[in-house]
């Protein structure tokens, strides 16, 4: 069971009704806290809260979040400076 009632850090995000949570085992609200993998950068993963930041900085460059597919496919992508993804 999610955790739920945690305030979203403050960044760009889609609404929660831009996701189809059809054929998730459970459906997220505004709120529940979700982990979600990282690829590259200092992260291996990051705690948010749903729906998730589509970017997040960090002092060497910026996850840019990849929400296609279902929500264990998601993942966010470092992006040093100075590089487009």
């Amino acid at each position: 069971m999610p955790l739920r009632a945690r305030p979203p850090d403050p960044g760009p995000r889609h609404s929660p009704d831009w996701y189809d949570q059809t054929g998730e085992w459970e459906v997220l609200r505004p709120g529940d806290r979700m982990l979600i993998h990282c690829e590259g950068g200092p992260s291996r993963s990051r705690l948010e809260t749903y729906p998730p930041r589509l970017e997040v900085p960090e002092p060497d460059g910026v996850y840019v979040l990849v929400d296609e597919g279902t929500r264990a496919e998601w993942h966010y992508r470092f992006v040093p400076h100075g590089r487009l993804p």
